[in-house]
């Protein structure tokens, strides 16, 4: 197969759904993510400043759009990390933290939570990943509080009632420091994929954890925002409609008075990650999943979860690369901006997280007779070497160029000047002055 007829394979829903993308997701982004704004200048005796060039520029998005921040300070190249720290506040303003139980406390009683904690690979201390998003305007987000998979050896797993104990003595640890610091908290993860993990603890088996989870966080993190979050649902929705397992289970959970605030959807195509061998490999790439890239399936389901009237969030996207050359980077940066399209155009969407942004540093399951290698997709949005593929640049040109309002206007006869722009935080600049203002929903 050419790369051409690779690409129109892999674009066919884009192109038979264009009237999605150029009509619905384009008008959803200019009437939901912009406001109406009017900004008078006067002089000191309180007279309009007519006829003058006003300049005014978006300094930031209130719409947030971050990836996870697993590999700060994890390379062992320091031109690397110096890299990775500069990418990844130019490109993004949210960041995924890492909490998993089995990196944090791999030892029982020594959780690493401070800045210098010994080294887990791709598990960064919180404290270094909070100290800089502080240091750098992007807002950390905690990923998870249960997640009964990636949970230590430790631990007396077939316990139910030492496991409760030790799951609430987790929350009032990591809220003790975390509390009102974190742009939100995940509370559980992927419980539709539990079925298939081989290490657990009897936690997974109780038949209300999410009222549990929710429960115990909401007793411990009051005024936080909390997120369920479920891996790749579009699919499902696509197919079964009402019947998934995402939906019916987030259906029963908030009639029970459980209180979700937001919905978190997964949106991986792991193209490659269980292949083992390339003719399996070439024939994943001629059979694309019908729904990942797919305008119409991603706005149907997120259409379906938008019924709860939660805000939603995706919250872990991968979006593969099929080679190394120029033309595979320009088809993922393509197949990245009509997803995000989709997700900007959708009102309920209120932030996006790209996964793992530099190649060859994903995650791999190390399970006998299991094969999961994240690397084979060639997800990420970097080089091996931090250096910003064509999906980076298209991502950073998406949020500060086109989803992005600078513009140079003229006063009025009242002074005045009116326009409509991206919500967010603004500067204007007259005559050499600078003021700052907001544009904000509602």
């Amino acid at each position: 197969m050419t790369k051409q007829e690779l690409r129109n394979l892999w674009l066919k829903y884009a192109e038979e759904h264009k009237d999605i993308l150029e009509g619905k997701a384009k008008e959803n982004i200019e009437k939901y993510r912009k406001g109406n704004c009017k900004l008078s200048f006067k002089d000191k005796n309180g007279n309009p400043v007519v006829g003058k060039k006003v300049k005014r520029n978006q300094t930031s998005h209130d719409f947030n759009y971050g990836a996870n921040i697993f590999m700060l300070d994890e390379f062992e190249n320091e031109e690397y990390n110096v890299r990775y720290r500069e990418e990844f506040k130019k490109h993004f303003n949210l960041a995924t933290v890492p909490f998993y139980w089995d990196g944090l406390e791999p030892e029982e009683g020594k959780p690493r939570y401070d800045k210098d904690s010994p080294k887990v690979y791709r598990r960064p201390a919180p404290d270094r990943c909070v100290e800089y998003c502080n240091e750098n305007g992007v807002l950390p987000k905690l990923h998870c509080l249960v997640y009964d998979k990636f949970i230590p050896e430790w631990l007396p797993l077939n316990d139910m009632e030492a496991m409760e104990k030790l799951y609430e003595k987790r929350f009032a640890e990591i809220s003790e420091r975390y509390a009102g610091k974190m742009y939100e908290i995940e509370v559980i993860n992927e419980l539709c994929c539990e079925w298939e993990w081989k290490f657990k603890s009897a936690i997974s088996s109780k038949r209300d954890i999410i009222e549990w989870s929710f429960d115990l966080a909401r007793k411990y993190f009051k005024d936080d925002v909390l997120v369920i979050n479920e891996a790749n649902p579009v699919k499902a929705i696509a197919e079964r409609g009402y019947r998934n397992s995402y939906f019916m289970m987030l259906d029963a959970a908030l009639a029970k008075g459980v209180r979700i605030d937001k919905i978190g959807i997964q949106h991986h195509a792991f193209t490659g990650a269980n292949i083992d061998t390339d003719e399996q490999y070439q024939k994943a790439l001629v059979t694309p999943n019908p729904h990942h890239f797919n305008p119409k399936s991603i706005f149907e389901a997120l259409d379906k979860f938008a019924e709860f009237g939660k805000p939603l969030e995706i919250t872990e996207i991968t979006v593969p690369t099929f080679g190394e050359t120029e033309e595979d980077e320009l088809l993922q940066a393509d197949l990245l901006d009509l997803i995000y399209t989709c997700f900007f155009g959708h009102p309920a969407v209120e932030n996006v997280v790209y996964w793992n942004i530099p190649e060859g540093y994903a995650h791999i399951t190390k399970i006998p007779g299991r094969i999961w290698n994240e690397n084979r997709c060639k997800g990420g949005l970097f080089r091996h070497d931090m250096t910003p593929k064509k999906s980076a640049e298209r991502m950073y040109e998406m949020f500060n160029k086109r989803w992005h309002t600078d513009l140079e206007l003229t006063t009025d006869e009242n002074g005045c000047i009116e326009f409509r722009g991206f919500y967010g935080d603004y500067k204007a600049e007259i005559d050499g002055k600078v003021s700052n203002f907001s544009i904000h929903k509602k």
